[in-house]
Protein backbone atom coordinates (compact mmCIF):
# COMPACT_ATOMS: atom_id res chain seq x y z
CA UNK A 1 0.00 0.00 0.00
CA UNK A 2 3.03 2.32 0.18
CA UNK A 3 2.97 2.58 -3.61
CA UNK A 4 -0.71 3.64 -3.49
CA UNK A 5 0.18 6.47 -1.07
CA UNK A 6 2.78 7.69 -3.57
CA UNK A 7 0.72 7.28 -6.76
CA UNK A 8 -2.46 9.03 -5.54
CA UNK A 9 -0.88 12.45 -4.81
CA UNK A 10 1.30 12.17 -7.92
CA UNK A 11 -1.74 11.65 -10.16
CA UNK A 12 -3.38 14.77 -8.71
CA UNK A 13 -0.17 16.76 -9.33
CA UNK A 14 -0.01 15.56 -12.93
CA UNK A 15 -3.46 16.96 -13.65
CA UNK A 16 -2.27 20.54 -13.01
CA UNK A 17 -3.21 23.47 -15.24
CA UNK A 18 -0.07 23.15 -17.40
CA UNK A 19 -1.93 20.53 -19.42
CA UNK A 20 -4.05 21.48 -22.43
CA UNK A 21 -6.93 19.05 -22.81
CA UNK A 22 -6.87 15.33 -22.64
CA UNK A 23 -9.20 12.37 -22.44
CA UNK A 24 -11.10 10.24 -19.97
CA UNK A 25 -11.43 6.56 -20.90
CA UNK A 26 -13.82 4.12 -19.18
CA UNK A 27 -14.09 0.44 -20.10
CA UNK A 28 -16.13 -2.36 -18.49
CA UNK A 29 -17.04 -6.02 -18.74
CA UNK A 30 -18.68 -8.45 -16.27
CA UNK A 31 -15.61 -8.67 -13.97
CA UNK A 32 -13.45 -5.64 -14.75
CA UNK A 33 -13.70 -1.85 -14.81
CA UNK A 34 -10.93 0.45 -15.98
CA UNK A 35 -10.65 4.24 -15.83
CA UNK A 36 -7.76 6.16 -17.39
CA UNK A 37 -7.03 9.88 -17.64
CA UNK A 38 -4.63 11.15 -20.31
CA UNK A 39 -3.43 14.77 -20.50
CA UNK A 40 -1.34 16.58 -23.10
CA UNK A 41 1.34 18.91 -21.76
CA UNK A 42 0.95 22.35 -23.34
CA UNK A 43 3.48 23.18 -26.04
CA UNK A 44 5.07 19.71 -26.08
CA UNK A 45 4.37 16.25 -27.50
CA UNK A 46 4.28 14.87 -23.93
CA UNK A 47 1.26 12.82 -22.81
CA UNK A 48 0.84 11.97 -19.12
CA UNK A 49 -1.65 9.31 -18.02
CA UNK A 50 -2.91 7.77 -14.82
CA UNK A 51 -5.31 4.88 -14.47
CA UNK A 52 -6.89 2.21 -12.34
CA UNK A 53 -8.06 -1.25 -13.35
CA UNK A 54 -10.30 -3.10 -10.88
CA UNK A 55 -11.04 -6.82 -11.19
CA UNK A 56 -13.67 -8.29 -8.83
CA UNK A 57 -11.56 -11.33 -7.88
CA UNK A 58 -7.99 -10.49 -8.92
CA UNK A 59 -7.53 -7.10 -7.24
CA UNK A 60 -6.50 -3.67 -8.48
CA UNK A 61 -3.81 -2.25 -10.70
CA UNK A 62 -2.71 1.40 -10.76
CA UNK A 63 -0.61 2.98 -13.50
CA UNK A 64 1.10 6.26 -14.30
CA UNK A 65 2.49 6.75 -17.78
CA UNK A 66 4.53 9.17 -19.87
CA UNK A 67 4.58 9.00 -23.66
CA UNK A 68 6.14 11.18 -26.36
CA UNK A 69 3.67 11.51 -29.22
CA UNK A 70 4.63 12.22 -32.84
CA UNK A 71 3.15 15.65 -33.67
CA UNK A 72 4.94 16.33 -36.96
CA UNK A 73 1.87 15.59 -39.12
CA UNK A 74 -1.17 17.05 -37.35
CA UNK A 75 -3.50 15.91 -40.17
CA UNK A 76 -2.22 12.33 -40.24
CA UNK A 77 -4.67 9.51 -39.43
CA UNK A 78 -1.88 7.87 -37.38
CA UNK A 79 -1.15 8.84 -33.77
CA UNK A 80 1.89 7.07 -32.33
CA UNK A 81 3.30 7.37 -28.80
CA UNK A 82 6.41 5.82 -27.27
CA UNK A 83 7.22 5.84 -23.56
CA UNK A 84 6.61 3.92 -20.38
CA UNK A 85 4.27 3.20 -17.49
CA UNK A 86 4.79 2.55 -13.82
CA UNK A 87 2.42 -0.22 -12.64
CA UNK A 88 1.45 -1.25 -9.15
CA UNK A 89 -0.90 -4.18 -8.54
CA UNK A 90 -2.55 -5.14 -5.29
CA UNK A 91 -4.44 -8.35 -4.45
CA UNK A 92 -4.62 -11.01 -1.74
CA UNK A 93 -1.63 -12.92 -3.19
CA UNK A 94 0.83 -10.14 -3.96
CA UNK A 95 1.46 -6.39 -3.87
CA UNK A 96 4.08 -5.58 -6.43
CA UNK A 97 4.84 -3.61 -9.56
CA UNK A 98 7.01 -2.82 -12.55
CA UNK A 99 8.24 -0.08 -14.84
CA UNK A 100 7.20 -1.06 -18.38
CA UNK A 101 8.33 0.37 -21.72
CA UNK A 102 6.20 0.43 -24.84
CA UNK A 103 3.71 2.62 -26.59
CA UNK A 104 0.44 3.00 -28.43
CA UNK A 105 -0.90 3.58 -31.92
CA UNK A 106 -4.23 4.85 -33.25
CA UNK A 107 -5.37 4.80 -36.87
CA UNK A 108 -8.53 6.70 -37.83
CA UNK A 109 -8.61 7.76 -41.50
CA UNK A 110 -11.28 10.24 -42.60
CA UNK A 111 -12.41 7.83 -45.34
CA UNK A 112 -13.80 5.41 -42.72
CA UNK A 113 -16.32 8.01 -41.41
CA UNK A 114 -15.54 7.72 -37.69
CA UNK A 115 -14.23 4.14 -37.60
CA UNK A 116 -10.74 3.66 -36.16
CA UNK A 117 -8.37 1.12 -34.69
CA UNK A 118 -6.05 1.37 -31.69
CA UNK A 119 -3.62 -0.73 -29.74
CA UNK A 120 -1.05 -0.54 -26.97
CA UNK A 121 1.75 -2.74 -25.69
CA UNK A 122 3.90 -2.29 -22.57
CA UNK A 123 6.43 -4.79 -21.24
CA UNK A 124 8.55 -4.84 -18.09
CA UNK A 125 11.39 -7.41 -17.99
CA UNK A 126 12.79 -8.58 -14.68
CA UNK A 127 15.38 -5.79 -14.59
CA UNK A 128 12.54 -3.20 -14.52
CA UNK A 129 10.30 -5.16 -12.14
CA UNK A 130 10.35 -4.86 -8.38
CA UNK A 131 9.34 -6.64 -5.20
CA UNK A 132 8.17 -10.14 -6.25
CA UNK A 133 7.46 -9.41 -9.94
CA UNK A 134 9.59 -11.15 -12.56
CA UNK A 135 7.95 -9.42 -15.55
CA UNK A 136 4.71 -7.71 -16.59
CA UNK A 137 2.82 -7.51 -19.89
CA UNK A 138 -0.03 -5.12 -20.81
CA UNK A 139 -1.40 -5.50 -24.36
CA UNK A 140 -4.66 -4.22 -25.80
CA UNK A 141 -6.47 -3.87 -29.13
CA UNK A 142 -9.69 -2.03 -29.96
CA UNK A 143 -12.06 -1.02 -32.72
CA UNK A 144 -13.39 2.50 -32.18
CA UNK A 145 -16.31 4.48 -33.56
CA UNK A 146 -16.48 8.27 -33.15
CA UNK A 147 -20.03 9.23 -32.15
CA UNK A 148 -19.26 12.94 -31.64
CA UNK A 149 -16.20 15.07 -32.37
CA UNK A 150 -15.30 14.70 -28.66
CA UNK A 151 -16.55 11.18 -27.84
CA UNK A 152 -16.10 7.67 -29.15
CA UNK A 153 -17.21 4.17 -28.18
CA UNK A 154 -15.13 1.05 -28.66
CA UNK A 155 -14.99 -2.72 -28.43
CA UNK A 156 -11.65 -4.04 -27.23
CA UNK A 157 -9.58 -6.87 -25.81
CA UNK A 158 -6.93 -6.48 -23.09
CA UNK A 159 -4.39 -8.85 -21.56
CA UNK A 160 -2.54 -7.83 -18.40
CA UNK A 161 -0.46 -10.45 -16.63
CA UNK A 162 2.53 -10.56 -14.34
CA UNK A 163 4.96 -13.36 -13.59
CA UNK A 164 5.51 -13.38 -9.87
CA UNK A 165 8.01 -15.37 -7.78
CA UNK A 166 5.24 -17.59 -6.39
CA UNK A 167 2.45 -17.51 -8.99
CA UNK A 168 1.63 -16.13 -12.44
CA UNK A 169 -1.05 -13.47 -12.06
CA UNK A 170 -3.55 -12.96 -14.85
CA UNK A 171 -4.90 -9.56 -13.85
CA UNK A 172 -7.25 -9.43 -16.82
CA UNK A 173 -7.64 -11.32 -20.08
CA UNK A 174 -10.98 -10.33 -21.58
CA UNK A 175 -12.97 -8.25 -23.99
CA UNK A 176 -14.62 -5.02 -22.91
CA UNK A 177 -16.83 -2.15 -24.02
CA UNK A 178 -15.63 1.38 -23.58
CA UNK A 179 -16.21 5.09 -23.92
CA UNK A 180 -13.56 7.78 -24.39
CA UNK A 181 -14.33 11.48 -23.98
CA UNK A 182 -11.84 14.04 -25.30
CA UNK A 183 -11.73 17.57 -23.90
Amino acid sequence: MKLLRILAPLSIFLSASVFAGGSLDLSVNDDTASLEYDATRMGTPLHISSGILHHEKDGNMLSIGVNAVDVRNQGSPFKIGIGGKLYGYFNDRSDSGALAVGGFVRYAPAELAGLGFAGHAYYAPSVLSFHTTDNLVDVGLRIEYRLLPTALVYLGYRLVEASDEDVDLEITKAGHLGLRINF
